[in-house]
């Protein structure tokens, strides 16, 4: 095992000894299974229909379509939550292909069912709000859209890794007043980064000819949502010849190595909601996974190593916006290599050991360092092959589209003039 991913897999054991409840010593449980599909998703509908039935108990069942993910760390945050939500009394466990659930029978006597059924209905209920908020993904278009327009040509915002649409706040009006319909999407993304890509394409297919549109759009995306576009311009499955334009805003071409932290962050989010109570809210995370699309952005993953052997798509103008303000300056950089060096120099016998555990760090500082990072992805890593037509602006990677996170104001949208400029040359209005 990778001595840097060794703490991953040590916040998993401290995460599993938490959920895992300790053996009570009571009496013979009667027990549930659920099966696990081949994403490695159960069905939260099912969970609560085969413990009501197997207890004798009238729940409403909840939407379909709400799933655990139970892959990885997920099925630690699975067990978690299902055993905060059900209480004492109830073991959730795996074998091959399913959950198992086994009620302890003390919990279904006739003093105790009026407890255990109010926990059933509870969940039932925090399921149909999760299944709620589900509903704001898919794609939708502002008021300012108007299909097959030309003099209001249409751009496509796509948000990045733990955003949402919400993100492009301070720059769609930007977009707006300079004349172009908008038209955004939301998508969980947490999923693998392949089934986030299939779901943007065919929520692209889908409202287009939902719209009647005829006319291309224009593309602008953030972060890892350049990914979802990129696939869409250059899969041959999934090209329709229907994009104008592309402008990718600080992308993650080539990887990220802070996408590592990102697990660490979810996992300890995920526990908050869990100890908090908010049992709707780890629900939704759990239905889209824990750190999974950014295991795909670490670079040489898999998925970009397939992604960026495709060429890039000819017709399509392509644009890329890097920001090199970064957290930490050149003195700081240099005086954390010095101590790297230190270190291994004086490791002695253990000095690969040393070597292997920070064999990332130069990367990694280039992505943190100002002037060859935005703080979270290095310039270089934004480049692709055959994009000539790139900038690099003075800006972090949330300041580039002005996140409201970070940014309560609107000020200045560090990427507007440049993508202004290609939308104008690649979306031509008509003279009035």
């Amino acid at each position: 095992m990778s001595i840097r991913n060794r703490w991953i897999w040590a916040a998993l054991a401290l995460v599993a000894a938490w959920a895992t409840p300790a053996a009570s010593g009571a009496g013979p449980g009667r027990s549930v299974e659920v099966a696990i599909d081949a994403a490695g998703d159960v069905p939260v509908a099912e969970i609560v229909d085969r413990l009501a039935r197997a207890s004798g108990i009238s729940v409403e069942r909840p939407p379909a379509g709400l799933s655990l993910s139970t892959r990885g760390l997920s099925r630690a945050l699975a067990r978690a939550m299902l055993a905060e939500a059900l209480g004492p009394g109830v073991e959730v466990a795996f074998r091959p292909g399913w959950m198992v659930l086994t009620i302890d029978e003390n919990r279904l006597a006739s003093d105790r069912q009026g407890e255990w059924a109010g926990r059933l209905r509870d969940l039932s209920a925090r399921a149909a709000e999760a299944a709620r908020r589900r509903e704001n993904y898919g794609m939708r278009g502002r008021a300012s859209y108007r299909p097959n327009d030309p003099g209001r040509p249409t751009v496509c915002l796509v948000h990045g890794l733990n955003s949402s649409s919400g993100g492009f706040v301070h720059l769609i009006p930007w977009l707006e007043e300079a004349g172009y319909g908008v038209v955004v999407h939301d998508y969980p993304f947490n999923r693998p980064i392949a089934e986030s890509c299939e779901r943007f394409a065919r929520d692209w297919s889908a409202f287009r000819k939902q719209a009647g549109e005829r006319r291309p759009w224009a593309i602008l995306a953030h972060s890892m949502g350049a990914l979802l576009a990129r696939s869409l311009i250059e899969d041959d499955a999934t090209w329709g010849g229907d994009v104008s334009s592309m402008i990718l805003v600080a992308p993650v071409n080539w990887g990220s190595h802070l996408a590592r932290m990102q697990t660490m962050i979810q996992l300890m989010e995920g526990l908050q909601s869990i100890r908090s109570k908010k049992t709707a809210r780890a629900m939704l995370d759990l239905s889209e996974g824990v750190g999974e699309a950014a295991n795909d952005m670490l670079p040489g993953s898999p998925f970009l190593v397939a992604m960026n052997r495709r060429p890039r798509r000819a017709g399509v103008p392509h644009h890329i916006i890097a920001g090199d303000v970064g957290f930490l300056d050149r003195e700081g950089r240099a005086r954390i290599e010095a101590r790297l060096d230190l270190l291994n120099r004086n490791a002695g016998i253990f000095g690969r050991l040393a070597q292997a555990a920070t064999a990332d760090v130069p990367a990694l500082l280039d992505e943190l360092t100002d002037g060859t990072g935005d703080g979270c992805v290095a310039v270089d890593r934004t480049r692709l092959a055959g994009v000539s037509d790139q900038v690099i602006v003075h800006a972090n990677h949330a300041e580039l589209i002005r996140a409201p996170l970070l940014f309560r104001d609107p000020g200045p949208v560090a990427c507007m003039p440049d993508a202004l400029r290609w939308l104008a040359a690649d979306c031509p209005r008509p003279a009035r």
